[in-house]
């Protein structure tokens, strides 16, 4: 609990993970913009592995690198940890909590001291990129979680996990086995190789296809790679 005097936005700067926490917060913040009520523990998972996965694209670092494969996808314990810390400071809200055997199913949303916090640190420039940028990708997800097909037993943005079952670098690590790293940031990453790659096509190839004069445009580049995993899943659905 948070001391009488001391203000939530101080306590949240003092934690040593204090960025990570702010991207969790930046996360739904987004999620409230496109009028999600709430995200499970299953959903934030998901969301934060593809902004984290796909930042290095777009040259900017964010503060989740720890993700091994599990049954349900990749799980980072950093992210569980941050989600617990905020809920115990006031500044997440648990909306639904169902346990059953040994698991527990739980969903959030940011509280209004939580909103608080973000619309502060919305002034600083670098606060302000990452949270377009987490912006951005949800948008897109929020485009693909009713995509025909996908998610066949979850609700909402949990649905998403058929496309993260997709991405390259979580395929790779999917290979290896359960609890395998998966590779996040090293010049090998193949969820990066295959964004440039994307970037080709949109830069270069297509101008000169359809004879215009070249062009790039980030979104359009993560656009056509959501397009690959929802390809990707209907191929295996025998669609």
């Amino acid at each position: 609990m948070i001391p009488n005097n001391q203000k939530l936005e101080e306590v949240v700067k003092k934690n040593k993970d204090y960025k990570r926490i702010n991207e969790i917060l930046y996360l739904f913040k987004a999620a409230s913009d496109l009028d999600w009520k709430d995200i499970s523990k299953i959903g934030v998972q998901k969301t934060i592995y593809l902004t984290e996965i796909l930042a290095p694209f777009k040259e900017m670092a964010l503060s989740f690198l720890n993700f091994i494969y599990l049954y349900k996808g990749p799980y980072s314990k950093d992210i569980q940890n941050s989600l617990d810390y905020l809920v115990s400071c006031g500044a997440l809200e648990i909306t639904k909590f169902v346990q059953y055997r040994k698991f527990s199913y739980v969903n959030y949303r940011a509280s209004e001291s939580g909103k608080r916090i973000v619309k502060a640190l919305l002034d600083y420039p670098e606060e302000k990129e990452k949270y377009e940028w987490i912006a951005i990708i949800l948008k897109i997800i929020d485009a693909y979680k009713d995509a025909f097909g996908i998610g066949k037993g979850y609700e909402d943005v949990d649905k998403i996990i058929d496309l993260v079952y997709e991405e390259p670098s979580f395929k790779l690590a999917k290979d290896k086995g359960i609890g395998e790293f998966i590779e996040m940031i090293s010049e090998d990453n193949a969820t990066l190789k295959f964004l440039n790659f994307l970037k080709k096509i949109e830069e270069t190839d297509l101008p000169k296809v359809l004879k215009r004069e070249p062009a790039y445009d980030l979104e359009t580049v993560i656009l056509m790679f959501f397009e690959y995993l929802y390809l990707g899943f209907l191929a295996k659905q025998n669609v």
